[in-house]
């Protein structure tokens, strides 16, 4: 059996609902590192987001984040790649939304900065266990330098349209739902796993891929193997090549690990 590279998505994947990993999963997953096998998180979320796993987060090789915009060795916290949205379409979506006084997030590296708190916000602030900085002007960002990305969540329907309408340089996507992360365009989480397999050697045909949301589908569409959890949208597994009997809440990851140990994906 060769190198395999395990993909999973975080949210609704790999981890339960209130952000822990259970403990077969994290067995499984140390006992496929020993073996040799490069076991990576790819997600939506940002730095500051993967806070809500209280170190569970280390426990993989690699972090690819951002929906594939940014990659991350975990054993020394190295950033090996990091596409950046361009300054000028940082500055013009930034001042867009504070002229139409909508809701944006600013999410770049430990970097959250919000123009406006909202309740759904603040909650999810308690949950990371850091306080976004609330800004209402241009000076008060860093759009100069270029930026990972942003978030839209309560106005995500007009931040959308004026992407659409004005700014091809950004791409975004649905994360979860009434939410979206805008990315530089070009950016995917497999583009991110196609960059890492090949830093690291691994042929495409030992890519495994694992997901559950819309965000996913590319990915599992691409991946020698795809899978959907349990717990998947419908459409997320219809594109799947196997669906797992265990959902995210009860060690799909496990699961998923232990069948690819026994070479039963193929």
């Amino acid at each position: 059996m060769g190198r395999k590279l395990l993909a999973m998505d975080l949210d609704g994947t790999a981890v339960c609902d209130d952000y822990s990993m259970g403990k077969r999963s994290r067995e499984a997953i140390e006992k496929a590192r020993k073996l040799g096998h490069v076991i990576v998180f790819v997600s939506g979320r940002r730095d500051v987001d993967m806070l809500t796993m209280g170190g569970d987060q280390w426990c993989v090789d690699y972090h690819i984040l951002n929906n594939g915009g940014k990659i991350l060795r975990c054993r020394d916290k190295e950033v090996l790649y990091n596409d950046l949205i361009e300054p000028e379409a940082c500055r013009k979506l930034i001042e867009h939304c504070l002229n139409e006084k909508l809701q944006l997030q600013i999410c770049s590296g430990m970097t959250w900065q919000v123009t406006c708190m909202t309740d759904r916000t603040m909650e999810y602030a308690k949950e990371v266990g850091v306080m976004p900085e609330v800004f209402d002007s241009l000076d008060a960002t860093s759009w100069k330098e270029g930026l990972e990305g942003f978030m839209a969540t309560r106005d995500w329907k007009p931040v959308a349209e004026y992407i659409d309408q004005n700014l091809p340089e950004l791409y975004y996507v649905n994360s979860e739902p009434e939410c979206i992360d805008i990315m530089a365009a070009g950016v995917s989480k497999w583009k991110g796993i196609e960059i890492l397999a090949k830093r690291l050697g691994i042929s495409s045909k030992d890519i495994i891929a694992a997901g559950n949301y819309y965000n996913d589908i590319d990915m599992l569409r691409h991946a020698a193997v795809g899978i959907a959890v349990a717990n998947s949208l419908d459409p997320v597994k219809e594109n799947a090549d196997y669906i797992t009997k265990n959902d995210n809440n009860h060690d799909a990851v496990a699961e998923i690990i232990n069948k690819m140990l026994k070479e039963e994906f193929g």
